[in-house]
């Protein structure tokens, strides 16, 4: 109630005192903050019953004020002093030891503003990318935190405002060396402009390089709350769309793909071992729409459906990464998911004898097959499923056991479509009806035309037979 009278005084005192150069007013707003943890000794009193979100929000209008009233790219006396003074530095530190209770998301908030609102470039300066790169390594940590909300919102400030500067994302890179040790963003920074040798050399160990910003969004891309992970998700759509150099810098050079396939098997494996195809068939998934609506008696339940759209969700999320994604980027998205998933998860149930099994992932295959819109990725499902001969021109580069591997899932197709079990034949026939289907040339080619061109119906040892002259 005290806080509240001294809010009402402050603001009345404000209104009938003569007008201040903004400087000052908002040197004073700051030095009302930090007079806060040099007065108060109760450290458990939450923030919100304090003045400090007041201030943080009055030195936000006070910079925009100033920006507005200055020529663009001049720099006013109040950001001058926010620099000078790491202002951001500071919070940042108050944020990170929650210090009172809910200061972390008065600092976010404060973050996301002079990023978002802003117009003058700011993470150039080290007093601003520093603190804030330490800030988005804070992110994510606390599984259904109460700050989710306002770090996603943060974070994706930040990949709003690369999308803008896109030179800048080496800031949010950290190369780890050997023995564990951690090179700073600023670091990262100076060795940009390195020689090419020295890139040469980074590039050979790209897998030791961090990016946080990729790292905070997949974190938060896992939140229960539905609003929260498809505004992570929109972060990285974001950071894979800049242009070639940065996104190879968050796509090729970080862990991005091991995470996106590592979740996706993860998903895949959760699911029942025995689902009715027609129940499969009958999803409709997208990736920002994965609203669990379960109703009890609704005929479109089934057992394990949350984790089959959970799973199928995800898969279209990767879809439309690789669809967004700088062509090239979009290319090594697909094979990472190929070589990880299609070659490496999918293939060991879709080989089995089980029955059950062989019926589960035929009918899954079909449904990725179904909702694949990306070229790159219905490309490599389709060269998963039907391999490329050694005299096609677009074979690829692969070894010979992969080839066999491959060649062995195809001819066990075929076998069922003509399986003791109809259920088996039907789910099969569909897949290559689906394959057909698609608006690519290479299953009718590969399929039908390859097969008539090399007279394949031709038998070559034809059985008992005699030429009569």
């Amino acid at each position: 109630m005290f806080n509240k009278l001294s809010n009402i005084l402050q603001h009345a005192v404000e209104a009938l005192a003569p007008d201040t150069p903004i400087h000052e007013d908002f040197v004073y707003h700051w030095k009302s903050v930090t007079n806060f943890y040099i007065e108060n000794t109760d450290d458990k009193t939450p923030v919100t019953d304090c003045n400090i979100p007041s201030h943080l929000k009055q030195m936000v209008q006070l910079l925009l004020q100033e920006e507005e009233q200055r020529d663009a790219g001049d720099t006013g006396p109040c950001m001058e002093y926010l620099l000078q003074h790491k202002i951001l530095e500071t919070l940042y530190t108050l944020g990170k030891a929650d210090c009172p209770p809910g200061m972390k998301q008065q600092v976010l908030v404060f973050f996301k503003h002079i990023l978002g609102r802003v117009k003058q470039p700011l993470l150039p300066h080290i007093n601003v990318h520093r603190p804030v790169a330490k800030l988005v390594q804070i992110c994510g940590e606390v599984r259904a935190g109460p700050t989710e909300t306002e770090e996603v919102q943060f974070l994706c400030t930040v990949c709003a405002r690369l999308k803008r500067e896109p030179h800048l994302i080496h800031f949010f890179l950290s190369n780890c060396g050997a023995g564990g040790n951690t090179i700073q963003p600023s670091q990262n920074a100076a060795s940009a402009s390195s020689s090419s040798a020295a890139d040469h050399s980074q590039k050979t160990d790209t897998k030791n390089e961090r990016n946080d910003l990729v790292d905070s969004l997949l974190n938060l891309s896992k939140s229960e709350d539905s609003r929260v992970a498809v505004k992570a998700c929109e972060g990285l759509l974001l950071l894979v769309s800049m242009p070639y150099q940065a996104a190879r810098a968050t796509v090729e050079d970080t862990q991005l793909c091991p995470l996106l396939t590592s979740r996706l098997t993860s998903l895949f494996t959760s699911m029942p071992a025995s689902l009715d195809p027609s129940d499969v068939e009958s999803l409709t998934v997208k990736w920002g729409l994965d609203s669990h609506g379960y109703a009890y008696g609704d005929v479109g339940n089934f057992t394990g459906k949350r984790s089959v759209v959970s799973f199928l969700s995800w898969f279209d999320y990767c879809d439309t990464l690789i669809m967004e994604a700088h062509q090239s980027c979009g290319d090594y998205i697909a094979r990472s998911i190929s070589t990880n998933f299609f070659r490496t998860t999918l293939i060991g149930p879709i080989m089995q004898a089980d029955e059950k099994a062989a019926l589960t992932t035929t009918a899954i295959l079909t449904k990725l097959l179904t909702m694949v819109r990306s070229k790159q990725l219905l490309r490599e499902v389709i060269d998963f499923i039907i391999p490329p001969t050694p005299t096609d021109d677009d074979q690829v580069a692969g070894g010979e056991e992969t080839k066999q591997v491959d060649n062995k899932l195809l001819l066990r197709l075929f076998e069922r479509c003509d399986h003791i079990s109809d259920e088996i034949s039907i789910v099969t026939l569909r897949l290559f009806e689906t394959l057909l289907s698609k608006s690519n040339q290479i299953p009718l080619q590969r399929l039908v035309i390859d097969y008539l061109r090399k007279r394949g119906y031709h038998a070559k040892n034809p059985g008992n037979w005699m030429l009569h002259t």
